[in-house]
């Protein structure tokens, strides 16, 4: 999945926890005053993103992802790691 992908992913997952539409995200788009997520939409958001990809996130792992492109990097990190132990 590439990084437009993820983006629009997460997109997706942000409106449904939200209920809000947004007309796009950037990687500066803060997840909180931005996206208006709280502790809790963040904790379902992270649940729903685990699912959807088949992935684990650690809450250590959470620690300075503050904006949208902090978080698809993230994410992109933990597919490619993914890939990776697929391909050993």
């Amino acid at each position: 999945m590439d990084r437009t992908e993820l983006s629009q992913m997460l997109l997706e997952l942000v409106e449904d926890e939200t209920g809000d539409k947004f007309s796009e995200i950037s990687d500066d788009t803060d997840l909180r005053t931005g996206l208006r997520l709280d502790s809790l939409d963040m904790v379902s958001l992270i649940l729903k993103i685990e699912t959807r990809l088949s992935i684990k996130i650690e809450s250590d792992e959470l620690n300075g992802v503050t904006t949208v492109g902090r978080m698809l990097d993230l994410l992109q990190a933990k597919l490619d790691s993914c890939a990776d132990r697929k391909a050993a």
